[in-house]
């Protein structure tokens, strides 16, 4: 049994390896490949032998509803806020996507695994934000609401697995979950129906 925090260490190092081996260009600092460092963790780390909160399976779920109720708030507020970027370049600066990214799968981590490992991806995920900021992508409250905006989404997850885990064990409940496909000629579509 001691060898599974070994393997679990080592899993963090090669992660931190491939992020600092990232290659700089204009636009691609560390922490475009960072900031998913905390969501790998989350679903990888169980596999290492680390006991988690989760099954594997379980885990991609809570990352998938995490990574979809983050899209929707984050990319609609981009769009929505048109705030330019410190460097000019494009007008979607608030929120930090790269920093919600981060603290999304570092909750995720902190849920998954306890709060020893949490304060790691927690730390990761703060040097991305700061990181944003220092090379002039964001302002300061870009990454602080892209850090609200993360965990908030990773709740999300979280929580609406547990609702479906509940339901589900449920053996009266019937089925609360529905796909409807949207077919035309300009798009096609795929929509997921939960019910509480």
């Amino acid at each position: 049994m001691r060898k599974l925090p070994l393997l679990a260490l080592g899993f963090l190092l090669l992660c931190t390896q491939l992020v600092c081996n990232a290659q700089r260009s204009e636009y691609s600092y560390w922490e475009t490949y960072g900031q998913y460092v905390p969501l790998l963790t989350a679903g990888f780390l169980g596999c290492t032998g680390l006991e988690s909160h989760d099954t594997f399976g379980v885990r991609a779920l809570r990352i998938g509803g995490a990574l979809v109720s983050e899209g929707v708030i984050v990319k609609s507020l981009k769009y929505v806020v048109d705030e330019e970027r410190p460097d000019g370049r494009a007008h979607n600066s608030f929120p930090s996507g790269h920093t919600a990214t981060a603290f999304n799968g570092a909750e995720l981590v902190r849920y998954e695994y306890g709060t020893w490992w949490g304060v790691g991806a927690y730390g990761l995920a703060t040097a991305v934000g700061l990181s944003r900021v220092y090379h002039k992508r964001h302002y300061i409250w870009d990454v602080g609401a892209g850090a609200l905006f993360g965990v908030l989404s990773a709740r999300i997850g979280i929580q609406t697995v547990s609702k479906i885990q509940e339901k589900r064990n449920n053996k009266s409940a019937e089925s609360n979950v529905s796909f409807y496909p949207n077919i035309s000629l300009n798009e096609s579509s795929l929509y997921l129906a939960v019910k509480f």
